[in-house]
Formats: C-alpha cells, structure tokens, sequence
C-alpha cells in the first residue's frame, strides 16, 4: 500500500509513516521513489502504537491527532525567558493550533469546544496552556 492509504489506517499523518518507513518501523520498499508498505508490517505497528499510548477511559471523543498534541505538551514551553514565569506549572501547546491546514478539524476552536484548552496573554504574546481536563488527560496517557 502506499504512504497516504498507510496513513489512513494508521491515523497518523503521511510524514509520520515516510519516518517508520526510513527507521525500519514498518516493512517497506522504495520503488520510483514512492515507498510501498506491507500491510502486515503495518498492522502489528499498529498494534505496538495502541498498546503504547492507550486512549483515557474519559476521552472517547477525542481523535489521535489532539491525543498526540495533548501528550507533547510541554510544562512552561516558551521561547520568551520573561514569560516562564508566568506560565509555571502550566502545559503550554508548543506550535499554534490555528496552523492545521484543516483548521476547523483540529483548530482553536474544536479545542475550546472540548474544553481542552484556556489562553493565557503574558507581554502581549497569546499561549494556548492545557486545560485542567486536558492536564488529567496528559498525566493519565503518561502513566501508561
């Protein structure tokens, strides 16, 4: 199968799967420069990724994509020194949500809409920080 089939039923993005595909994570062959997936390969990295990072019992609604975000937050991200301290003891969501090329998929809003985040403006500057729900839902996908 090819990268963007592989994706799909990955749930990953198209980049994610050319990277299993580079490191060996998946069986695959390069042919004309397109990568070409075994789908057996595939499945059991499925299978690996789904037993890593379980879903919380709290958050049917959410898709990986937000799951993923949600765990890579970081605690007081930001390039800003004068605004750590600010932002202490909160998961800041370190690349703006408004940058999806589907915004309305995993954008601002759909993260407001699930309670997922709250903004915080410190010097001028707008951080999208883990909301209390979402910290739970970090420190829960963690402990797995």
């Amino acid at each position: 199968m090819n990268t963007t089939a592989a994706a799909t039923q990955a749930g990953v993005t198209i980049a994610t799967i050319r990277t299993w595909c580079r490191r060996g994570a998946v069986a695959a062959t390069k042919a004309a420069g397109r990568w070409i997936i075994n789908a057996a390969s595939l499945a059991r990295r499925i299978e690996i990724g789904a037993r890593r990072v379980p879903q919380p019992a709290d958050t049917p609604d959410l898709n990986p994509t937000i799951l993923r975000s949600i765990r890579r937050a970081r605690l007081a991200y930001t390039p800003h020194r004068a605004d750590k301290h600010a932002l202490a003891d909160r998961y800041v969501v370190a690349y703006p949500l408004t940058g999806y090329s589907h915004p309305s998929a995993f954008g601002v809003t759909v993260w407001r809409e699930k309670g997922l985040i709250d903004d915080i403006t410190v010097n001028g500057r707008t951080y999208y920080v883990l909301s209390e729900m979402a910290a739970r839902i970090r420190a829960a996908i963690a402990t797995h």
